[in-house]
């Protein structure tokens, strides 16, 4: 249990439980969301009763960004080529995202609008809602006409796409990074995010390609997660370090340190469980775990709006599944294929490098 490694001894080994973890966080944020959509009739958040100081929502997401920042960081070393890696990241959010957007635009919409069929797809508000997402802005459209408008939470529409500017806005600081060749030099780069981190704290409104407040601590969270590919050579995990962290972090928790602490001991944890985490099976299904993310909040939505009682106090119990077909079938018919796409730019420039010489 108290066995340590580097992260560099776990990537050489290939075998890692990240596919578990993320989708476990997809999980934890539909659970998280249950209180909220219900109205406040679903159990309370198991984490903010036990005084964590967050819910289980926050705790999802700030583990899908140390997962993330790890992932992207290493993507880009490994191609060191800045079309093929924004390529890889357009493939990896826009054909699912844009498959769910034109899903609650157009089907979800008319079946749980107050208008008429007709009136709705006639409202301008419907394109907008897919062309304003798609931008990926900082400003994001959350309402459809009509849709959810008697719900508990109402007119919101998919509540969980709030994360995606940051996520786009972490993989171009990555590009940024990697085209300067910053991030190929560990001591630059740990210069750079320290410069960064210490720009956090002191003008966190300030922040090159953060423009909101809100992304400050995703931000964060995504730098550790690239701060640790970065220095995978030397940085152990384990259980250990999760344990010590955790007490740490409980014994600062009634000070201004605790949100460090906490975020030390959280990305010891996905370490941990990424590469300390014997049972491997789930590696053999797919990466339902983007799906899940995308589709979990509206399904609750649709849920809420027919559940009344002991129905819409399960609303994360009742969504779970249906929201988890959904993620299968975006799985296998939509992200696995765009995936497949990925090398696209690479084979052209090999054919246009080949028909000129």
């Amino acid at each position: 249990m108290f066995r340590t490694r580097t992260l560099a001894d776990a990537l050489d080994a290939r075998q890692d439980n990240f596919l578990l973890l993320r989708f476990l966080a997809a999980s934890l944020v539909i659970y998280g969301h249950g209180p909220s959509i219900s109205g406040g009739l679903a159990w309370p958040d198991l984490f903010a009763w036990l005084g964590w100081g967050t819910y289980s929502g926050d705790i999802a997401v700030d583990v899908f960004f140390v997962t993330s920042g790890y992932m992207i960081a290493g993507s880009y070393l490994r191609r060191r080529h800045l079309p093929d890696f924004l390529w890889a990241r357009v493939l990896r959010i826009y054909p699912a995202y844009l498959a769910c957007l034109l899903a609650c635009a157009l089907a979800l919409g008319p079946l749980f609008t107050s208008l008429p069929p007709k009136a709705y797809l006639a409202d301008p508000g419907v394109f907008h809602y897919v062309n304003k997402n798609l931008e990926l802005g900082k400003g994001l459209a959350w309402h459809l006409p009509g849709v959810f408008a008697t719900n508990p939470l109402a007119g919101i529409v998919n509540g969980s796409i709030w994360t995606l500017p940051a996520e786009i806005r972490m993989y171009l600081w990555v590009a940024v990074l990697g085209a300067l060749g910053i991030l190929a030099r560990p001591r630059w780069c740990n210069a750079v995010l320290a410069l960064l981190f210490a720009w956090g704290l002191a003008a966190p409104g300030r922040l090159p390609l953060v423009p909101l407040d809100t992304f400050v601590r995703l931000a964060g969270y995504f730098a550790a997660g690239v701060f640790c590919f970065v220095n995978r050579s030397w940085l152990r995990f384990g259980w250990a370090w999760v344990a010590v962290g955790g007490a740490l972090a409980w014994a600062l928790r009634h000070t201004a340190l605790y949100p460090f602490a906490f975020g030390l001991a959280l990305t010891a944890f996905v370490f941990a469980f990424a590469y300390a985490t014997p049972w491997r099976g789930f590696n053999r299904l797919g990466d339902y775990s983007y799906g899940l993310y995308l589709w979990g909040f509206p399904v609750q939505q649709a849920v809420a709006a027919h559940a009344t009682g002991w129905a819409l106090a399960c609303n994360a119990l009742l969504a779970w599944p249906l929201a988890l077909l959904l993620a299968v079938v975006s799985w296998h018919a939509i992200e696995k294929p765009a995936l497949m796409l990925k090398d696209v730019p690479r084979r052209l420039y090999l054919r246009l490098r080949t028909s000129n010489t």
